[in-house]
């Protein structure tokens, strides 16, 4: 009775540890697209830090929701200056700044890629951006120069495990993966 016992204490025990083991050969969790309420994009001109554009656009309850994206652009660019601009990236549902985990964290799942329309803008991905392991330039730091005056609109895009990016015509092209941004600003001003 005592060996009885025994075996089905082991037997027991032995159940316990492999129902409790890791499971190591399970595959991993696909990283989800990041939830992106607040986008900012703010230009400050080189010679003049008072000098600012903000392009800014709130999805107060993230894509999927019903409300709409609302947009604004807060100042004019200035004929022949040169500014850098920076994107803020925030997650307002879950108060979290998203702008860290894409430019410390997650560079190399990331890409900016952006379009002008209708403005006469010279753009280069600035010399102090972030850096991929790839090489590209993440477009998370940017420098515009304002040509000539008019009107017209910035698209900035935002793109999440891409399968190839390419910073050759600075603007930025890529393929595959999914837009965690994609944003045109409409009504921007250079005078």
């Amino acid at each position: 009775m005592k060996t009885t016992t025994f075996l089905f204490s082991a037997l027991l025990c032995l159940s316990v540890m492999v129902s409790c083991s890791d499971d190591d050969d399970s595959p991993e969790q696909p990283n989800e697209e990041e939830i992106i309420t607040n986008v900012t994009l703010t230009f400050t001109n080189d010679a003049d830090p008072t000098d600012v554009v903000t392009l800014l656009s709130i999805d107060a309850d993230g894509d999927d929701g019903p409300l709409a994206p609302v947009q604004s652009v807060t100042g004019d660019f200035t004929v022949g200056e040169t500014y850098t601009a920076t994107v803020n990236l925030f997650n307002a549902i879950e108060d979290e700044d998203i702008t860290v985990e894409v430019t410390d964290l997650e560079p190399d799942e990331h890409f900016f890629v952006y379009a002008v329309n209708g403005l006469d803008m010279t753009f280069t991905r600035s010399v102090n951006d972030v850096v991929r392991a790839d090489g590209n330039s993440l477009g998370f730091r940017t420098s515009w120069v304002a040509n000539v005056a008019g009107t017209g609109s910035i698209t900035l895009q935002l793109f999440h495990e891409s399968e190839t990016v390419s910073d050759d015509n600075q603007l930025g092209t890529q393929t595959g993966g999914s837009a965690d941004v994609d944003i045109t600003f409409l009504d921007v001003e250079i005078q």
